[in-house]
């Protein structure tokens, strides 16, 4: 059985707590509370961990599915032997990139979903976070709480009520804000941007 000597880099900063890490290769990852932890590394820097370590053939697949599948970026896997990166979190820009400048008119591209809507609210006193999907008009068909947007899109993904790309990632969007107007203790209207100048008067 073939033996490979690796050097596992992680940036914990970078985690955003998919677990995707964890789910391919639990030999070496495990959550500690919102952020995955790198088994058996030191700490380089406040969030940089490394492992330099052997393993198997299983092992190495493992993990570096796990490097691959990071939505974050946040694993690089580097070869000991011959230095090379096997997995790298560089990012390089093509020589014929495309450029675009982003702009969306909503009153001329808005188009609603087939399928229905969302209504998306705060509830403080519970750091909760709740949304109802409507299939027709003011029927809440589906409620789902939480407090965290990634816990919530991914269950409402799961019912499949959206048909659209855009009524998806506006889902995202509004759930975003309605997490940071939680952690800052800002009202929050579906819909509208959220009032930061609140804080500022609040110092005041």
């Amino acid at each position: 059985m073939a033996t490979n000597r690796l050097r596992i880099e992680y940036d914990k900063a970078a985690c955003v707590g998919a677990q995707t890490c964890v789910r391919s290769s639990p030999h070496h990852f495990e959550m500690h509370k919102d952020k995955a932890h790198l088994k058996g590394s030191s700490s380089h820097s406040d969030d940089k961990l490394v492992l330099e370590t052997e393993c198997d053939d299983e092992h190495f697949a493992k993990v570096i599915e796990a490097a691959n599948a990071c939505p974050a970026n946040a694993i690089k896997i580097i070869n000991k032997d011959s230095g090379e990166e096997i997995v790298t979190t560089n990012v390089n820009v093509v020589d014929d990139v495309k450029h675009i400048k982003a702009r969306y008119d909503d009153l001329k591209e808005f188009v609603l979903d087939p399928k229905g809507y969302f209504l998306i609210r705060t509830i403080p006193e519970k750091k909760c976070i709740e949304v109802g999907f409507c299939g027709s008009r003011n029927k809440v068909e589906l409620i789902v709480s939480g407090t965290k947007p990634i816990d919530i899109y991914t269950n409402v993904l799961r019912e499949n009520v959206t048909s659209r790309m855009e009524h998806a990632a506006y889902l995202g969007r509004e759930l975003q804000k309605a997490y940071t107007a939680l952690q800052l203790g800002l009202p929050y209207v579906q819909d509208e941007e959220l009032d930061f100048s609140v804080l500022t008067k609040k110092k005041v």
